[in-house]
């Protein structure tokens, strides 16, 4: 987790949780992943670099299937949505859960006895948008044939593809093991048709 997350996730958890009236409203953010200098290996289809403006929105996260009361609370994670002075609503889909501020309980769908009850979760942001208003940068590692790697460069606005500015590009390590796309500048240390180490040295322009 960066510090930014960090910070942002501690802000949420006091401010939202344990500050009764007080309302959280999602900061606007650039965020640059990885950081630029660090080293980092991604499989074929992973993002080898994301560079965008948007929120970083709180996200509860359950590793299992729980009951609550009469009902189940479904393992996955679910996106903040709104809050008031005693709980905090998340969303996963259609399904709607609650968490209480004076107890850190869980609730689902509704709130009363058989609804609620004490549930395992682990509350994190993540970069996106409770508005769809994000715009986002990304390269993709597409594999390696030969001595040549392919990359695919990806942009969204909001949760939509642009298709226009989609594009894929090759480079052929033996000229160069340092990759350029639109500013961003990665050193390859190693590539295989699986994998790829490298070192982000410049993002986006």
């Amino acid at each position: 987790m960066s510090q930014l997350t960090k910070i942002i996730s501690f802000a949420f958890i006091t401010v939202s949780i344990l500050g009764g009236c007080a309302s959280y409203k999602p900061p606007t953010v650039s965020l640059t992943q990885p950081e630029i200098g660090s080293v980092t290996t991604k499989g074929v289809g992973e993002k080898l670099l994301m560079q965008g403006t948007g929120q970083m929105v709180p996200q509860l996260t359950v590793s299992e299937d729980q009951a609550i009361g009469e009902y189940t609370l479904s393992k996955g994670q679910y996106t903040f949505s709104a809050e008031n002075v005693v709980r905090v609503k998340f969303m996963r889909g259609d399904r709607e859960i609650y968490l209480m501020k004076a107890d850190n309980s869980i609730c689902v769908d509704k709130v009363n006895d058989s609804h609620c009850g004490v549930a395992k979760y682990t509350i994190d942001t993540v970069f996106g948008s409770r508005s769809g208003k994000t715009f986002q940068q990304t390269l993709l590692y597409n594999g390696k044939i030969g001595n040549k790697v392919t990359l695919a460069y990806r942009e969204f606005a909001g949760n939509s593809v642009r298709p226009a500015s989609s594009n894929e590009v090759t480079y052929d390590l033996s000229e160069s093991m340092i990759l350029g796309y639109k500013g961003v500048r990665i050193e390859v240390i190693k590539a295989t048709n699986a994998d790829i180490t490298y070192k982000v040295l410049s993002g986006f322009e």
